[in-house]
């Protein structure tokens, strides 16, 4: 199997010590690290590592990320947008996930976990996978700082339905040229014929061929994309553009209906969306929540340094990695509550500790 090495900048508590060519491995949360002396350390900006820190034996490190295939292009992406965290899609093999993401890490992203997309196509891709990042507090376009990092979005190929479709729209527009060039030849034959019974039975064909011929104009025309320009998106839909609208539904619908109460935080709906392969779990959690009144439901605890929230771990459909957070409203009006995941916890944390106050 190759070695991948790099040259390293080996520093000793910021100060340079010396240059050496190291194997590159993963941490075990996936950032990239380099082997020195027997210890993995961490790759900081500019390819160095700094010896002064804690180092990690390489038996529990993971193999180096592949770099991202030479194609001349860069991966095919997407990107969900969510309120305070983001949705990096990428379609290819686990490979290409993890370079994604040693890349966005790279640039200085702060990529909070990776995982295999469970939702629906979203934004013009067939995801394989997603690579979760806080969005970042500066105001540049967040779509142009991930293409400045992973290039322009490579354009995806169709679906077998949209595949499908434009095979029917082909079709339709042979046989349209076909039709047309049978009925101008028959109508030069009435021409010149004029009289008799056979130009009456020309006459009559060429009156059915126009028929079937605007039958197959309208059936076309039916078939040609909208041109319509699409409504201005409300700030809701903006929040998570072109994201599994069904399921997005689905969610919206059963806490209307059954669960009114229940208010959804930050970007739990996106969670809950393209994180959750079987929600069934999520709603059982709210469920819990409605029928408890005041107490506190025995699969829940209270967070602590954060008495006023209660959490409880949810199945995401695969595991249970999945975390819910609520607290109650004022008045028994309903429940706030946060989903999320394990590997967000400390993240988390510090968010409902600071609301808590």
């Amino acid at each position: 199997m190759m070695t991948t090495t790099a040259i390293i900048h080996v520093l000793d508590g910021g100060r340079p010590f010396e240059d050496r060519v190291c194997q590159l491995v993963r941490l075990r949360d996936g950032r990239p690290a380099a082997i020195w002396r027997g210890l993995a350390f961490p790759i900081g900006p500019g390819d160095s590592i700094d010896i002064s820190g804690p180092g990690v034996p390489p038996a529990e490190c993971l193999p180096a990320a592949a770099p991202l295939p030479q194609t001349g292009r860069g991966p095919r992406w997407g990107l969900v947008e969510g309120i305070e965290e983001a949705w990096v899609l990428v379609a290819g093999s686990v490979a290409e996930r993890d370079a994604v993401a040693s890349r966005l890490r790279g640039a200085g992203l702060a990529v909070l976990r990776s995982g295999a997309w469970l939702g629906d196509p979203a934004d013009g891709l067939e995801p394989d996978w997603f690579v979760r990042i806080a969005r970042p507090t500066d105001a540049a376009p967040l779509s142009a700082t991930i293409e400045a990092i992973l290039g322009p979005r490579a354009a995806a190929p169709p679906s077998a339905g949209e595949a499908a479709e434009d095979l029917r729209r082909r079709l339709v527009k042979s046989e349209l040229e076909r039709a047309r060039m049978e009925a101008a030849a028959l109508r030069a034959e009435v021409e010149r014929l004029k009289t008799g019974a056979t130009a009456a039975a020309l006459a009559d064909r060429v009156a059915r061929l126009e028929a079937d011929l605007a039958r197959a104009e309208e059936q076309l025309a039916q078939r040609q994309p909208a041109t319509t320009p699409p409504a201005e998106a409300s700030p809701t839909t903006q929040a998570a553009p072109r994201l599994a609208r069904r399921i997005q539904e689905e969610v919206a619908t059963v806490l209307q209906a059954l669960l009114p109460g229940i208010r959804l935080l930050r970007d739990s709906l996106t969670v809950a969306s393209v994180e959750f392969r079987d929600r069934s779990g999520f709603y059982r959690a709210l469920r819990e929540l409605a029928e408890s009144g005041a107490r506190l439901p025995p699969a829940w605890k209270k967070v602590r340094g954060a008495e006023e929230w209660w959490e409880r771990h949810v199945s995401t459909g695969e595991d249970d990695s999945g975390r819910a957070y609520a607290r109650p409203l004022p008045g028994g009006a309903g429940w706030d509550v946060l989903l999320s995941d394990k590997g967000n916890q400390e993240r988390d944390m510090a968010w409902l500790r600071k609301t808590g106050r």
